[in-house]
């Protein structure tokens, strides 16, 4: 039990201002300051700071309190891990008041390296590189202690496994320390990985000298595997419940970004996979989901392969698409606004398919058409089995549009490829062929097209197709 003195005392060395001005943007009016209630939905301000009493007030959903309050209700945390946080910022210590809740051993060494890499990058001088780094990339002193990120110059070593009086095998194991006592993440920045209860269960080290690989991570362990890890999430579950939708990126640094500026729903999957078991901690938030991934080949890949559990959950998926590499190069070149605009342009995902895959092909000829058709066909069934198999008269009309065919047409030649494959009948891919070879299989090319979309068809007759 924490005595009310101390809580009063942890109250009073804190200010309400500094601290909801840590997570929201706050306009002054008078002696008091205002901001959007993250607590719920608002589109005006009704969210008030009152300096004089040191409370925070909402005259739209009446949520009231003082700093600890603010801090338990807006991380979503319990009260005794929200005054343990609130006692660290005041510079109090309540460790003689707490129960000793041991955590597993791994995770205590976890966070052991986690407040020595924050200590260490926070004691850096402001020219060294990795401050040169995080500053290009928009991260002050204040975001780096509010994303918590570290830095490793190579000085621990085995020292805290010692103070546990743990092996260093045990360090190698968890991807802290190398079998030659050094540090894995020697002269990289740290960025701590949390699970969904804010707990660091990994880390993932950003090079800041251009050395290979850019990014090097822990390995999986019982408390850490990427199929089921978001970055960030910790921190955006609350606020994913209040916008009623999220933001899927790719990077860590991207994450971040939107977090800094404004779009605190987003969340990051590890790696290149969004699996069934991020699709089942979503759904529980939000049923919402605009997809964010990286501009090229391989983020590209990553939003179609997304699709496969985001539709079978029964999400309703955006796909927002810009000009530049990534989230945190559209902020950097475009700012905030720039965001705001892909969000806004962000295309439903029976929209985003059709279109996407029309550059894939050449549907200016007939094979081309037939092999466009052939992948569209792969997706009707897709959306067919999902919880979405009310749009698909809606994904015909935009192929449609595309090919310019009536969509009776269209729908009765993906019902064919469809039938075929179901009776693994072998449907013939367009193949480049010479002169000679084109007469002698013209007439089982023809056969095959007459069976998918129609008989008595010949060569002009695939305009209407």
């Amino acid at each position: 039990m924490i005595p009310k003195e101390i809580l009063d005392e942890i109250n009073s060395r804190l200010n309400i201002k500094d601290i909801v001005g840590n997570y929201l943007s706050l306009k002054r009016t008078g002696k008091n300051y205002t901001a959007l209630c993250p607590f719920h939905p608002e589109d005006t301000p009704s969210f008030f700071i009152f300096p004089t009493t040191n409370t925070f007030h909402c005259f739209g959903c009446g949520a009231h309190g003082d700093p600890i309050s603010f801090i338990q209700k807006y991380e979503q945390l319990s009260f005794i891990d929200a005054v343990k946080k609130a006692a660290n910022l005041a510079g109090i210590d309540i460790s003689k008041y707490l129960k000793k809740r041991e955590l597993p051993t791994e995770l205590q060494i976890f966070e052991s390296y986690h407040n020595k890499y924050k200590e260490i990058l926070l004691n850096l001088p402001k020219s060294h590189p990795a401050w040169n780094y995080l500053i290009k990339r928009g991260i002050s002193r204040d975001y780096a202690e509010r994303f918590e990120l570290g830095f490793s110059n190579g000085s621990l070593k085995s020292s805290i496994l010692d103070d546990f009086d743990l092996p260093p095998t045990l360090g190698s194991e968890l991807g802290i320390i190398r079998k030659d006592g050094s540090e894995v993440f020697n002269n990289r920045i740290i960025i701590p990985i949390k699970d969904d209860f804010g707990r660091v269960v990994a880390f993932a080290g950003r090079s800041i000298n251009n050395e290979i690989p850019k990014y090097l991570n822990s390995p999986e362990n019982k408390f850490f595997q990427k199929s089921k890890i978001l970055f960030l999430y910790d921190k955006a579950k609350n606020i994913i419940k209040r916008e009623k939708y999220t933001i899927l990126v790719e990077g860590y640094f991207d994450a971040i970004s939107m977090h800094i500026n404004g779009f605190e729903n987003s969340v990051a999957i590890l790696g290149s996979a969004f699996t069934a078991n991020h699709a089942k901690k979503l759904i529980k938030l939000t049923d919402k989901v605009i997809t964010m991934f990286d501009m090229d080949a391989a983020g590209q890949n990553a939003t179609l392969k997304s699709f496969d559990y985001l539709l079978s959950y029964g999400f309703q998926v955006a796909i927002s698409q810009y000009n530049t590499k990534d989230p945190d190069e559209l902020i950097k070149k475009q700012g905030k606004n720039g965001v705001l605009k892909a969000l806004e342009n962000s295309k439903k995902f029976y929209d985003f398919i059709p279109e996407y895959y029309k550059d894939k092909y050449n549907i200016n000829d007939e094979f081309g058409i037939e092999q466009y058709l052939e992948k569209m066909a792969e997706w009707y069934l897709k959306f067919q089995k999902s919880k979405h198999a009310a749009i698909l008269d809606t994904f015909i009309k935009r192929i449609s549009l595309i090919l310019l065919k009536p969509e009776n047409n269209i729908k009765k030649a993906i019902e064919n490829i469809l039938k075929y494959k179901k009776f693994n009948k072998k449907i013939i891919p367009y193949v480049s062929q010479t002169e000679d070879s084109i007469s002698s299989k013209q007439k089982n090319i023809m056969s095959l097209i007459n069976n998918l979309y129609g008989s008595g068809l010949n060569t002009k007759d695939l305009e209407i197709i």
